[in-house]
């Protein structure tokens, strides 16, 4: 939920950029809980895509500022980037900038020159608002369905004794039948072999976790034999 904007409280401006977006949230401090007050996202161009790492996440900083400047003009606040040599960005002589990356310092700099660097495991809003553009499409419940029906290692499975509990769940409100790994706990839906590159890059996508944070999050949600190791592979 967005909080009304406080003239008295604290700001700072969150930023991040992907190889395809940009994002940021402007937040201000309530206590000892950081609020947000507005968000930004914007895809790259074909142009912006080429750019280092260092220019998108400058861009992204750029960009957002441009975007929030109704509200933080005159305002004192913090900017917050994952990308470390960003914090010694107003120490690099003219000469060693790119003229681009100089528009875009000396713009920054009318507002704020304080930078500093944030975790990327921290940086969750403004990371997910810059990975919107690379999140897949989702899989449908009828192409799971569709997958399972010709899947021969779906076969084997139910024939053999193993560690899966599969039983087959009707998704409510429709006629279609899913396997499911049934823990008693939580559904988990079998994953074909055709599709389980695309339920992988669905989750990775949206923040770039390791390969064991990876893991974790897809065998949560789906079943196969050997999901984890699939996963960190």
């Amino acid at each position: 939920m967005l909080a009304h904007p406080e003239c008295d409280a604290k700001l700072a401006l969150v930023s991040d950029a992907s190889d395809k977006a940009i994002g940021a949230t402007l937040q201000q401090l309530k206590g000892k809980d950081w609020q947000p007050l507005t968000f930004f996202s914007q895809k790259l161009s074909s142009a912006q895509q080429k750019y280092s790492a260092y220019d998108r996440e400058l861009l992204a900083i750029y960009k957002s500022i441009k975007y929030f400047r109704h509200m933080i003009e005159a305002r004192d606040f913090v900017i917050y980037s994952d990308h470390k040599p960003l914090t010694h960005a107003f120490l690099t002589r003219k000469e060693n900038c790119s003229p681009r990356q100089f528009r875009h310092l000396d713009f920054i700099s009318q507002f704020s020159t304080d930078i500093w660097h944030i975790a990327g495991k921290n940086n969750v809003v403004a990371d997910t608002l810059s990975r919107v553009e690379e999140i897949a499409q989702p899989i449908s419940l009828e192409k799971l369905a569709q997958c399972q029906q010709a899947d021969c290692e779906l076969k084997l499975l139910l024939e053999s004794k193993n560690s899966l509990q599969l039983r087959k769940v009707r998704v409510p409100g429709s006629d279609v039948e899913i396997y499911c790994d049934d823990d008693g706990n939580t559904l988990r839906p079998f994953v074909s072999k055709s599709l389980r590159q695309l339920v992988f890059e669905n989750l990775h996508s949206l923040s770039h976790p390791g390969g064991s944070a990876t893991a974790k999050l897809v065998a949560e949600r789906y079943v196969w034999p050997g999901v984890r190791k699939d996963c960190r592979e």
